[in-house]
């Protein structure tokens, strides 16, 4: 009997929460689940620092590339971009992350738009794993002034 009121429990919680106007309630859901796994045996400790260690390494949330800038002179810079080790996707991003950055170095003041120089990609083999490596150098182009309307 007190398993049948946990599971009318969790099914009038999940019909609950699907009947909402709310703009996303799928966090109601967590509780539910986490009883269901609980009852499942899923959460042992050896299967809770096996998950640990798996987000630890995998981490989601991080972004796929990183970039390393050197700035050159006043105008110039060389970007060095690096993917993750382990990742899950993002193998084609490196020019869109390099032009994306280009453009936000292009917005500062002075500056309207950049030109490539180089760029250069491909896969460095370390260890334990190879990653995915990419280089470019850009320089930033000036916005010439407007020249002011002459007063007749």
């Amino acid at each position: 009997m007190k398993a049948f009121l946990r599971a009318a429990a969790v099914g009038l919680a999940a019909l609950a929460s699907g009947c909402s106007t709310a703009p996303s309630l799928d966090w109601a859901a967590l509780p539910a689940g986490a009883m269901l796994a609980k009852d499942a045996g899923y959460l042992k400790m050896p299967m809770i620092a096996g998950a640990v260690v798996f987000y630890v390494v995998l981490d989601p949330l991080a972004p796929n590339w990183t970039i390393e800038e050197s700035r050159q002179g006043d105008d110039r810079y060389i970007l060095a971009l690096r993917h993750k080790a382990i990742h899950n996707g993002g193998d084609g991003e490196a020019r869109q992350v390099f032009s994306r950055r280009a453009a936000q170095l292009a917005g500062q003041p002075g500056f309207g738009a950049y030109e490539v120089l180089a760029w250069q990609q491909g896969i460095e083999s370390s260890r334990p794993f190879a990653q995915r490596v990419a280089y470019g150098e850009v320089r930033l182009l000036r916005v010439t002034p407007p020249v002011a309307a002459a007063k007749p």
